[in-house]
């Protein structure tokens, strides 16, 4: 599960890290939303464009026509793989998701309490994710998969997580090999679970005064 996510990395500079490997800088004027990220807003996005990759922007979570249709914010890999429009998608339309953190929500007591989860070894890292589009809309979801041992102890699910290499290697590939890629994060690389100082709110910052 990934409902909200942090990716303190420009465009500019993602741009000026990758630029050998990017074809365009396709940036919207307007700032994007860095910390907290949430469905409904626009994100950075990598995907692949004849043979070279572009960086875009595109809206997180995927809405089909319809009043009833929910927000496909996460798409599960398990669904990928045994839906024909889900896996047709997969097959032409993938994309990959910088983040630099995600969070996740932990109970304690009668309070949900965020966790900021990130790697000392990756201080950018990328999401799975395909898109859509629809009208004059893009639309990207991100691919989930079963967590690994670390994340079972707060979430049944996480985020597939490529450094850039496999994040470069999923695009390219052919689609089965992608799908072969959708797996959970390594439990040999050690993951920082902190808590998410920056997005408390006041009544849970209370809450953990009192602890």
């Amino acid at each position: 599960m990934c409902s909200r996510f942090e990716n303190k990395e420009t465009g500019e500079s993602m741009f000026s890290k990758f630029e050998k490997d990017f074809l365009m800088l396709n940036i919207a004027a307007k700032d994007l939303k860095q910390i907290n990220i949430a469905p409904n807003d626009d994100i950075l996005v990598i995907h692949k464009n004849d043979n070279e990759f572009a960086l875009k922007n595109f809206s997180w979570g995927i809405k089909f026509p319809g009043e009833k249709t929910p927000l496909i914010f996460n798409s599960r890999i398990e669904t990928i793989t045994s839906k024909p429009y889900w896996k047709n998608l997969f097959k032409r339309n993938r994309c990959i998701i910088p983040a630099t953190a995600f969070y996740e929500w932990v109970a304690m007591d009668k309070i949900k309490i965020p966790k900021r989860i990130s790697f000392e070894s990756l201080p950018i890292f990328f999401f799975a994710g395909l898109y859509v589009k629809i009208d004059d809309g893009i639309f990207a979801s991100i691919i989930t998969t079963t967590s690994n041992s670390t994340i079972a102890k707060i979430h049944s699910r996480m985020p597939v997580i490529f450094n850039r290499e496999e994040g470069i290697e999923y695009l390219k590939s052919d689609e089965e090999s992608a799908i072969a890629m959708c797996l959970p994060f390594d439990d040999s690389v050690t993951m920082r679970i902190e808590t998410a100082e920056d997005i408390l709110t006041v009544k849970q910052k209370e809450f953990l005064k009192g602890k």
